[in-house]
């Protein structure tokens, strides 16, 4: 790495530690919760916007986020041994994802026991397939397919033996000409509860990226994409959309698209913590 590349990433987790921060402190400052209620994968979330995974990694804000008019905030991507270590999570209103590391790696006596670390204390969990750790997994059809039905059963069995509905949803990639319905196919035959399509590729969150989604032609890609899941799932199964939303209108497009659920990430760290407020008005 050269050393251009490396300030650059200094300086993207400096401005990371300075948005949580800001935003933890908003969370405590803040009154007056904005509701939108929405009903998703068997939940009841107070607004359809939530923070996605990686901005919040360890759980500092959780479900505290209400105040701030997010429905919901996920959480990791979390490996096994980071939910073996997983502490108390604040409390609050606003509804609480778990989004775990499918390591390649890793038996799947160690995925389900990441997952029922995590089970203990999430409102709903994430299978993060778009990751670097779980990218051999997408070219082995077989193992994943067994690994997939494994994580099933292990969140039916969890679910069935405390009395509690705790979603399981994967995170997928949905770039321009490459909409995952075969994988999509797969997770509505195991009765999954959702998908959240990435139309993102992924980090760094750059602002020449971050930029780039205010052109008209890739918010309505993106929209597309979500109709065409849609039409897929019909509503077996709830989608969620992250990547590129930026506005009010942008968030409603998605919406009306099909996505029942939205995340955004770049656009807190750019925005500020008030942003929810702004996108939902």
């Amino acid at each position: 790495m050269d050393s251009d590349m490396r300030w650059a990433m200094l300086g993207r987790r400096a401005l990371q530690r300075l948005a949580l921060g800001i935003t933890s402190a908003a969370c405590s400052v803040t009154r007056g919760d904005l509701t939108q209620p929405v009903a998703a994968m068997g939940l009841s979330f107070r607004s359809p916007l939530g923070i996605a995974a990686g901005f919040d990694r360890n759980g500092r804000l959780a479900r505290r986020v209400a105040t701030l008019g997010f429905g919901f905030t996920e959480i990791g991507s979390m490996t096994a041994a980071q939910t073996n270590d997983l502490g108390d999570i604040p409390q609050g209103p606003a509804l609480l994802g778990i989004n775990l590391t499918l390591d390649a790696r890793n038996s799947s006596a160690e995925c389900r026991g990441q997952l029922r670390n995590a089970w203990r204390q999430a409102d709903y969990l994430m299978l993060n397939l778009i990751g670097p750790a779980s990218a051999p997994l997408l070219h082995q059809p077989a193992r994943l397919r067994g690994l997939l039905v494994a994580l099933r059963e292990e969140q039916q069995v969890l679910n069935h033996s405390a009395g509690r509905h705790v979603p399981l949803a994967v995170k997928l990639r949905c770039l321009p000409g490459q909409i995952p319905f075969s994988l999509t196919g797969l997770l509505l035959e195991l009765s999954y509860d959702g998908v959240l399509a990435a139309h993102d590729p992924g980090p760094p969150a750059t602002r020449q990226r971050y930029d780039a989604w205010r052109n008209e032609h890739q918010q309505a890609l993106a929209c597309e994409q979500i109709q065409q899941l849609h039409r897929f799932c019909g509503d077996d199964m709830a989608l969620m959309s992250v990547g590129g939303i930026q506005t009010a209108e942008h968030l409603a497009a998605r919406l009306q698209a099909g996505a029942r659920l939205v995340q955004i990430h770049a656009a807190l760290l750019r925005q500020g913590p008030w942003v929810a407020r702004r996108l939902l008005r």
